[in-house]
């Protein structure tokens, strides 16, 4: 039964994201916008959860409590993991990782549909090649950037690590 609540509500978010996007135009795929949809409701689920529940009635649930004298990144892994099992339903996180365990599947439709269609690539692999080479590197230049800004501001903190970068496994842990 879990299950299909989670697929329930998967389908119900991508049929709002397809209802939205043709109601209104936009030029973004109905799945995208029900991916934002979902979040949405993820992240007003989560507030909600924590304004109605006291702390206590929520320990049972899975959430983790942080240890103030624990090491920066082991707090760091808990707080991410109390986050996420705080916010995500069990049906919704059953249905989803059936869906991701088995996503390799969902790329076949595309590797079809390029070899489909290889002509018509073809006659614009340039293109096709310099768009690809460019947003790869548009991507790792925010990615970067990003990255350095949430060290700084992470190093900047009176928690931090006293104005010390921290370290390449702290960083990938």
């Amino acid at each position: 039964m879990a299950l299909i609540k989670g697929f329930c509500i998967l389908l119900l978010c991508q049929f709002l994201g397809e209802v939205t996007g043709r109601a209104l135009l936009l030029p973004v795929p109905g799945p995208v916008l029900g991916m934002l949809f979902l979040l949405l409701g993820l992240m007003l689920r989560g507030r909600l959860r924590k304004r109605l529940l006291p702390a206590p009635d929520r320990e049972g649930e899975g959430v983790l409590r942080i240890d103030e004298n624990a090491d920066r990144d082991l707090g760091q892994r808990q707080l991410a993991r109390a986050l996420l099992r705080e916010r995500v339903p069990a049906s919704l996180r059953l249905a989803s990782n059936g869906l991701l365990s088995h996503l390799s599947l969902l790329f076949v439709p595309a590797g079809v549909g390029v070899m489909v269609h290889f002509e018509l690539i073809a006659r614009d692999l340039t293109a096709i090649a310099i768009t690809l080479v460019a947003s790869i590197a548009v991507t790792q230049f925010v990615t970067a950037w990003l990255l350095q800004r949430l060290i700084d501001r992470g190093s900047a903190t009176p928690s931090g690590s006293g104005g010390k970068s921290p370290s390449a496994d702290e960083v990938s842990s």
